[in-house]
């Protein structure tokens, strides 16, 4: 016969140890995701963001979350209660459990911009519009889900000219402003990520970025070939664009036929696997603002976009930090 497991002065088991993409956590890892789960809720009351549902999205991308789960030693720890409670509750929590999971799968993939500490300090905020009628130091996006492949030709001319989030059916897109308010000038960098994703999806996202107003395209090198990815791909020219979109020097003319010119198209690879872009702006002066519109979306000509995504979620985050000056 098995020996019961061993309880602390609380009645729980000692090895019922919470953990975070299946590693044990310590006691401070445990109360610096609480307090940080702590903090983010009431940052987002006070963005007026209730809903558990958006508090989960978000505290998940942060790494602000416990596994689910740990069946086997809460039903242990019933049976050492009683049998009949034993029954019930491992019944209960493990059909919580699938839920919680099912659903955190799902909502996993979206996008915060963050800004550092010492950004902060130098008196750097945040605006989803140009007003800063609502600075912060944080903003979250609003996901996209069951979003379809598409073309760069679907996304609407004017994705740079709509403030906060602006999504579509099938593309993501978020405008917003950074500003410096303290005095004297300073340096920031910043890079945006891939902080999440399941089934290997970035490799069919695309992304553009239009820092104040000059749009720049990316997509993950080819996973055929590692290099970059064209479309129509080289060597292929039956097909192309009828006129360059947004970042008209990442188009190049392929042939003029019936007196019409087709273009390909070479976004920019990846720097690696998971980081997207980085980039520095220096010498911001006192109230100097510099405006930032996202898009992303499932890209259908590109050969990594297949059916082998379907189900799948991916999150970036974008995140600011202050260059020191020697």
């Amino acid at each position: 016969m098995s020996k019961p497991p061993v309880f602390d002065p609380n009645g729980y088991p000692v090895f019922f140890k919470k953990r975070r993409g299946g590693i044990k956590l310590t006691r401070a890892e445990i109360r610096e995701i609480k307090d940080g789960r702590k903090r983010l809720r009431r940052e987002m009351r006070e963005r007026k963001v209730y809903t558990r549902h958006e508090f989960e999205v978000t505290a998940s991308s942060l790494g602000l979350y416990f596994d689910k789960g740990r069946f086997l030693v809460l039903w242990l720890w019933l049976w050492h209660r009683g049998a009949l409670a034993a029954l019930l509750g491992a019944a209960g929590l493990a059909m919580g459990g699938m839920y919680a999971y099912s659903t955190m799968t799902e909502l996993r993939g979206h996008f915060t911009i963050n800004l550092s500490d010492n950004l902060i300090d130098q008196g750097f905020e945040l605006s989803n519009t140009v007003d800063f009628a609502n600075p912060t130091a944080r903003i979250y996006g609003t996901p996209v889900e069951d979003a379809p492949c598409i073309s760069i030709v679907d996304l609407p001319s004017d994705v740079d000219n709509v403030d906060g989030s602006h999504n579509g059916s099938n593309y993501f897109a978020h405008t917003f402003y950074l500003a410096k308010r303290g005095e004297g000038e300073a340096d920031y960098e910043f890079s945006l990520s891939v902080n999440s994703e399941s089934q290997n999806a970035s490799k069919a996202i695309w992304l553009m970025l239009f820092e104040d107003g000059v749009p720049t395209i990316y997509a993950k090198a080819s996973g055929q070939t590692g290099e970059a990815e064209h479309i129509p791909s080289l060597g292929n020219d039956r097909f192309g664009y009828k006129e360059p979109l947004f970042a008209e020097n990442q188009f190049s003319v392929i042939t003029e036929r019936a007196g019409r010119t087709y273009y390909r198209l070479t976004p920019r690879s990846f720097v690696n696997d998971r980081l997207v872009t980085e980039s520095i702006q220096e010498n911001v002066a006192q109230d100097e603002v510099h405006k930032y519109t996202v898009v992303i979306w499932l890209e259908g000509d590109d050969p990594d976009c297949t059916n082998d995504l379907i189900g799948a979620h991916i999150g970036l985050q974008m995140d600011f930090h202050l260059l020191e000056r020697s």
